[in-house]
């Protein structure tokens, strides 16, 4: 029988690491307690990953915009394709959402907040603690005290 007498090289596929990885990322479900997903199809032009939605127009249709009928906040999709419609990290009119309504989650924050602290939502879409001219994210609270904008757990019980 032939005998394999050479060295066989393989290639490198990562040679360099991060000190500390990232604690989580936006629409990343942050633990295992109790929670609820719910499914809807995106009805708005675009929306990323840990992004608030509300009721839409169809009666499993989602949408953006911020008003009474928070549905809760996006599951990130890994699996979705960058293509010249779609940008990494988001969901385009037609997705099908995962969207969780209780449990824990990231999301993009956009200022500093404390732990306890009620969850609001700009108009713009941007996740505070500030109530004035926000809509409330019933319910929800901030899981970290952030001293500033970043990626930070949110929770509804």
């Amino acid at each position: 029988a032939p005998r394999l007498t050479g060295r066989i090289e393989m290639a490198v596929i990562q040679s360099t690491f991060v000190e500390d990885l990232a604690k989580g990322f936006p629409g990343m479900e942050a633990s295992g307690e109790l929670s609820s997903i719910i499914t809807r199809t995106l009805e708005s032009a675009s929306a990323g990953f840990g992004k608030a939605v509300y009721a839409g127009t169809g009666d499993s249709g989602a949408v953006t915009t911020p008003s009474v009928r928070l549905l809760g906040f996006l599951i990130a999709n890994k699996g979705l394709p960058v293509t010249s419609s779609r940008a990494a990290d988001t969901f385009i009119t037609g997705d099908n959402l995962r969207i969780k309504n209780r449990g824990a989650i990231y999301v993009d924050v956009a200022v500093a907040v404390a732990d306890g602290e009620a969850v609001y939502v700009t108009p713009a879409g941007l996740i505070t603690n500030a109530s004035a001219g926000n809509t409330a994210a019933t319910g929800w609270e901030f899981l970290d005290t952030l001293a500033g904008a970043g990626v930070g757990r949110i929770v509804r019980r």
